[in-house]
């Protein structure tokens, strides 16, 4: 690819713009799949924030030489 090849033109920026500014049909439809997709995956909404809760983190198996404890944060 060259440095010409690599440079946004006025047209495309353009394009780009109503794309993201203008809702449509298609843009719709995308957002919708992509949405139900995350959401199927993770269980959360994309807005919130994946956070593991503290009987999670002990629950689990921490791998070797790996500590959860609290005080173990705080020292590292």
């Amino acid at each position: 690819m060259t440095e010409s090849d690599k440079i946004l033109t006025a047209e495309y920026l353009d394009w780009h713009t109503k794309l993201i500014g203008l809702p449509s049909i298609l843009t719709d439809k995308i957002r919708s799949k992509l949405y139900k997709r995350y959401k199927k995956q993770t269980g959360n909404e994309p807005w919130q924030l994946t956070e593991v809760h503290e009987s999670e983190a002990i629950n689990s198996k921490p791998e070797k030489g790996l500590s959860l404890s609290k005080s173990n944060l705080i020292q590292n």
